[in-house]
């Protein structure tokens, strides 16, 4: 277990990395975002909410096509859906993330809510499309330090 979130860990730092370096980049001679306009997404924990850049990278998994999606906080927090559906539309379950889980092409979520102190992994929840760079989320949780379940919604556009 100890392997495990510590490779969870690194994983999410990895992608908060990414996200971060994206979210700094300035507009080009166009005047376009390199990250796009609006890309922001909100999630909210316990009654806490979190808010950043939200940005979609190739899939961590290496399954061709699919695209893992950050919000990143300024406060270090971070929440990431990872294989996210590539439709404009529709409803998505979430499976329960486990050793076997984590470079497959199913999807599941990961959140960092304070500088990795805390990690939640996904048991079960839903990501509904609402158009091909936004969705909505409720997805449930467990912490993998205490077995404490919590439920984290949220939104995101990127």
């Amino acid at each position: 277990m100890k392997t495990l979130k510590r490779n969870l860990f690194v994983k999410s730092l990895l992608l908060l990395m990414v996200v971060a370096f994206l979210g700094s980049c300035k507009k080009d001679d166009s005047g376009d975002d390199d990250i796009g306009a609006g890309a922001t997404g909100t999630f909210t924990i316990k009654g806490t909410k979190f808010s950043g850049p939200c940005q979609s990278i190739p899939a961590t998994s290496g399954v061709s096509g699919n695209i893992d999606v950050v919000i990143a906080s300024s406060t270090g927090a971070s929440f990431t859906v990872y294989n996210m559906p590539t439709g404009s539309s529709g409803t998505s379950n979430v499976v329960n993330f486990d050793d076997n889980t984590g470079f497959s092409s199913q999807l599941y979520a990961l959140c960092v809510p304070n500088n990795g102190s805390v990690l939640y992994s996904s048991t079960g929840g839903t990501v509904t499309k609402k158009s091909s760079s936004s969705y909505e989320f409720s997805i449930n949780m467990i912490d993998l330090s205490t077995n404490e379940s919590v439920t984290i919604t949220g939104s995101g556009k990127y």
